[in-house]
């Protein structure tokens, strides 16, 4: 009887177990659309190039120890901006979002 007992709340488990993965491999429709209308930042040489970033933002530039190297006042959602940091990699934030980026 105990073996019984055992063995169906085993299988009870392994269903709860099924139902909550399946539920965490579905991604909504509204998640894939924020990620596609996302910030994007990348490096080339001495310039960061910003795409998609909100109107009149802030971009802040952390070294990645974390203290706080350059903050440039961004007047267009998108564009160039040189900067003048040395080799290394850098961690980018504007408006709450962060991006990682290695300036060579």
């Amino acid at each position: 009887m105990k073996k019984r007992i055992g063995i169906l709340l085993c299988c009870l488990g392994l269903f709860a177990f099924r139902a909550q993965t399946q539920q965490a491999n579905t991604v909504p429709s509204v998640l894939t659309q924020q990620v596609d209308n996302s910030i994007k930042v990348s490096a080339v040489d001495s310039r960061i190039i910003v795409s998609n970033a909100p109107e009149k933002s802030k971009m802040e530039i952390y070294n990645i120890v974390g203290s706080k190297v350059k903050e440039i006042e961004m007047k267009q959602p998108s564009g160039e901006y040189p900067v003048t940091l040395p080799k290394g990699y850098y961690i980018v934030r504007i408006e709450g979002i962060v991006r990682k980026i290695v300036i060579r």
